[in-house]
């Protein structure tokens, strides 16, 4: 009948495909041990999950029920849950706590609590370093050690920990060190889009002032370089963004004032020197070829791009005109 030997090609193109028994159960909606059975050959799905599992697996129905023996697909890159794969290789999730199977409890019971612990850590960076973050994401993860939790950022693994502990004990003592790590790797969490958001929730209490500004004069790129430094380089919170991105301002107008009275003074010095030049020695400017720029002239442009600051001398000039009460040791805790 059609049905014989449905298991064993159903496990031999999930395997294929590069999928867990778990990873399947979960895009056709139903447990582990249903999939198991499949397999075994003890039970057989429905019309809806046998459709699911021809999309997912990406192969025809033909196949499975072996109406015509050995055909089936290729893998197609635009299979939805295909997709969800190569982005989750593509675009790897900023923040991720996974863990050991053993600590599964722990989050278990985080979730029945409505993610308490993990708002209150959003709730408290937010408030004390005045930034959002990308989410978190919680994954149980089958390759650590017996109760090991793993943090990763952007995909990357940085610290293990084998923990013991009891909820909320436990789960506090972790989510501890994620604020640590998140900390230390503040450059690589706090992305653009972390940035446009504060941004835009600012834009909606000041539009005159933010409008002007960003990211017109200052991008999100380099304010979020300059908040980063900020925050771990001089202690600040930058919860007084409003006030900091107008003394951004204020820096990139006086700068660019700099710059042109200094280009301006150059090129008389320039013009100067040329002309005293051209009078001792007749042809001097002949030197330079048609269209090129002279050594002097280079030297002059290059002095006024150099006034340029980076990120971190403006993060330094900004800290300088904060009020102390927004380092973290007198800040809202």
């Amino acid at each position: 009948m059609a049905l014989d030997g449905f298991g064993t090609r159903l496990k031999t193109i999930r395997q294929e495909r590069g999928y867990t028994q778990k990873q399947l159960a979960g895009f056709l909606g139903v447990t582990e041990q249903a999939v198991s059975k499949y397999e075994r050959g003890n039970s057989y799905p429905d019309i809806a999950v046998l459709s699911g599992i021809a999309e997912v697996l990406d192969c025809s129905l033909d196949y499975l029920l072996q109406h015509e023996p050995g055909k089936r697909n290729l893998p197609n890159q635009e299979n939805v849950f295909r997709k969800q794969e190569i982005n989750r290789f593509l675009l790897p999730e900023a923040i991720i706590l996974q863990f050991d199977m053993e600590l599964t409890p722990l989050f278990m019971e985080e979730v029945k609590q409505n993610y308490v612990h993990i708002m209150e850590l959003r709730r408290q960076i937010a408030m004390q370093w005045g930034v959002i973050i990308p989410l978190i994401r919680l994954r149980d993860q089958s390759g650590l050690e017996p109760s090991q939790f793993e943090i990763c950022i952007n995909g990357v693994s940085v610290y293990r920990e084998i923990w013991e502990g009891t909820y909320p004990e436990g789960l506090l003592y972790m989510l501890g060190k994620l604020k640590e790590i998140i900390f230390r790797n503040l450059d690589q969490v706090l992305n653009n889009q972390c940035v446009y958001y504060m941004v835009e929730n600012l834009r909606e209490e000041y539009p005159y002032v933010v409008d002007s500004i960003v990211p017109e004069v200052i991008s999100y790129s380099r304010l979020r370089q300059v908040l980063v430094h900020l925050i771990k380089d001089f202690g600040y919170t930058v919860n007084p963004l409003i006030l900091i991105i107008q003394l951004l301002e204020q820096q990139f107008g006086l700068e660019q004032q700099f710059g042109l009275e200094q280009q301006f003074g150059l090129e008389q010095q320039f013009g100067l020197e040329q002309q005293s030049g051209r009078e001792q020695q007749p042809g001097l400017e002949q030197q330079a070829g048609p269209g090129q720029e002279s050594v002097s002239e280079r030297q002059t442009v290059s002095q006024c791009r150099r006034r340029i600051p980076d990120s971190r001398e403006m993060a330094e000039k900004i800290a300088a005109q904060l009020d102390p009460g927004f380092r973290f040791e007198n800040w809202v805790k």
